[in-house]
C-alpha cells in the first residue's frame, strides 16, 4: 500500500477503548518516576534477533527491496547499509544481487556502533562464499563510518531512529550517493506499538525517537525531492515473547510491575492474522530519494568576432 505518510508526531490513540485505557494506566504507573533504564548494546541485539523471529517484517522489507533492486539495471552495484545489525537483511539482499548480476561485481559495505553485530555481519556475508562479493563492515555511527567511496544504494532500515539530526544524515547519506543512485529509509510510523515507546522508552542523547513522520517532514524540509512511498504491513506474534523481547519492543528495560499491563495492551491492540492467530500489527514505512544526475549543457554557437 502507497500513501502519504506525514502525520502528527503524538501517537494516536488506540481504536479500542481498553487499549486507550491501558495506555493511559502505564503513564500513570510512570508518573513522577525518572526514566527507565535503556537497553545494553547485547540485549539490544538478541531482543532485536528474537523479535524478528516472531515478525514477517524483514521478508516483506527483503522482497520490497530485491523489487527497487531489479529496476536498477544489471551492472556491477554498490550498496552501503547503515546499522546493518547482523546482517539478517542484508545477506538477503545481497545474495538476491549475487544471484540476478550473474557474475558482475557486488560491493557489500555495513555500518553498525556496536561490533557484535558487525561480527556477525561478516560471518554471514562471508558465508555466501561468492567471489565477486566485496564485502567491508565498520564498527562506527554514520557520522564517524571512515566511508570514502559513493554508491548505488545507501540504505537505512530501523537504523534513523536514532540520529541526531534527521535532515543532517538525508542529506550526508545524499552525499555518499552516485549520481543516480538511491537513498532508501525504512522506519515505523508512531501507531499502536510505538505508542508504548513514546510512553515507557528513556530519552535518546538530546532528542527523543525520531518517527516516519519526522523522516518525511525532514525530506521535506532539506528539499530532497521524494520518490514512491511505501507502507508494509506487517505482524508480530507477542502473545508469548520472553520479557527480553518485551524490553525490546519498548525499547527500555522494564521493571517488574510493567510487564502484566505491557501484555495487556499488546493484547488489546492485536489483530487475527491469516492463520487466526492474534499479532500486533507494526507496519514499517519507506522513503525513496534519487540522486539527480548532473544536467549536460550543450554548447552554444561559437561566434567568431
Amino acid at each position: 500500500m502507497v500513501h502519504s505518510i506525514l502525520m502528527s508526531n503524538i501517537a494516536p490513540v488506540p481504536s479500542s477503548d481498553a487499549a486507550a485505557e491501558l495506555l493511559d494506566g502505564l503513564r500513570a504507573l510512570r508518573r513522577g518516576t525518572g526514566p527507565l533504564p535503556g537497553l545494553a548494546p547485547d540485549s539490544y541485539a538478541r531482543g532485536h534477533a528474537a523479535f524478528e523471529r516472531l515478525s514477517d517484517q524483514r521478508s516483506l522489507i527483503a522482497e520490497h527491496f530485491a523489487g527497487r533492486l531489479a529496476k536498477m539495471g544489471d551492472g556491477p552495484i554498490s550498496v552501503l547499509s547503515v546499522g546493518c545489525g547482523d546482517g539478517s537483511l542484508d545477506v538477503r539482499i545481497a545474495s538476491g544481487l549475487v544471484q540476478r548480476l550473474s557474475g558482475r561485481p557486488v560491493r557489500y559495505v555495513g555500518i553498525d556502533p556496536w561490533p557484535g553485530s558487525v561480527e556477525l555481519f561478516t560471518a554471514k556475508m562471508a558465508a555466501l562464499m561468492a567471489d565477486e562479493l566485496s564485502v567491508e563492515a565498520h564498527v562506527a555511527s554514520f557520522d564517524d563510518a571512515p566511508v570514502n567511496e559513493t554508491f548505488d544504494v545507501v540504505l537505512f532500515v530501523h537504523s534513523m531512529y536514532y540520529v541526531a539530526d534527521v535532515g543532517a544524515t538525508l542529506r550526508s547519506a545524499l552525499d555518499l550517493l552516485r549520481p543516480g543512485g538511491e537513498l532508501w529509509v525504512a522506519i515505523a510510523p508512531s501507531a499502536a506499538l510505538n505508542a508504548l515507546v513514546e510512553v515507557l522508552a528513556p530519552p535518546l542523547e538530546g532528542h527523543r525517537q525520531w518517527f516516519s513522520a519526522d523522516v518525511e517532514k525532514a525530506f521535506v524540509d532539506t528539499g530532497i525531492t521524494l520518490g514512491d512511498e511505501a507502507t508494509l504491513d506487517a505482524l508480530v506474534d507477542l502473545a508469548s515473547a520472553s520479557d527480553e523481547v518485551l524490553d525490546f519492543a519498548v525499547q527500555a528495560r522494564l521493571t517488574p510491575e510493567l510487564y502484566g499491563p505491557v501484555r495487556a495492551y499488546l493484547d488489546a491492540v492485536s489483530v487475527p492474522g491469516t492463520d487466526g492467530r492474534l499479532r500486533v500489527p507494526h507496519p514499517v514505512d519507506v522513503f525513496a530519494a534519487t540522486r539527480r544526475r548532473p544536467v549536460e549543457r550543450r554548447a552554444g554557437p561559437t561566434t567568431v568576432v
